[in-house]
């Protein structure tokens, strides 16, 4: 288990459930891609998130949008279904603050396991560059209590001037924890 980091904080309940990275799946933009996420992979038996992305370009708030569709397919069989929970495209600087922060953030160390810039209040432009992960697994304790078991699809698309720029598809496993 050396290099991987899961933190957790004395002052919480652990998760319902735990969260298995299944599959990391980049894709390119209709005309050009500005985001590249093709060396990110799930490595070993632990399925952490290795490799770099790249962001050419400082992403501003006036050109940049992420969108988030999320599907379920609760018997994990692949037959999956919209969820309601979907973020419209949204402009980048707020999406990394209000999503990014809850759900990707604590699970990272700045330094250690990646070099990717630390999102506050004042991160905007997200900046231009090629940015390493490292051995990452999810740290879900700011994640709801109540997710769909399954397998969960979500569809991180990046767009630029209203066009699609690239993005990643991200598919993980929730089962119960076990006692």
């Amino acid at each position: 288990m050396a290099g991987l980091h899961q933190v957790s904080s004395p002052h919480r309940c652990e998760q319902s459930y735990v969260v298995t990275n299944e599959k990391l799946e980049p894709f390119e933009g209709d005309s050009e891609t500005l985001v590249i996420f093709d060396s990110l992979k799930t490595t070993g038996r632990e399925r952490a998130i290795n490799g770099s992305f790249k962001f050419l370009g400082a992403m501003n708030n006036d050109d940049f949008k992420v969108s988030v569709e999320l599907y379920s397919s609760p018997n994990g069989d692949g037959d999956f279904k919209r969820m309601a929970m979907d973020v419209p495209q949204t402009s980048i600087c707020e999406c990394f603050k209000k999503f990014y922060v809850q759900f990707v953030q604590p699970s990272l160390t700045q330094g250690e396991t990646t070099n990717f810039p630390i999102v506050d209040e004042d991160t905007c432009p997200i900046p231009e560059g090629e940015y390493y992960i490292k051995g990452v697994l999810f740290n879900t304790e700011d994640w709801p209590q109540q997710v769909p078991r399954g397998i969960l699809k979500a569809i991180i698309t990046f767009f630029s001037a209203g066009k699609n720029v690239g993005g990643l598809i991200v598919v993980v496993k929730i089962e119960d924890r076990q006692s």
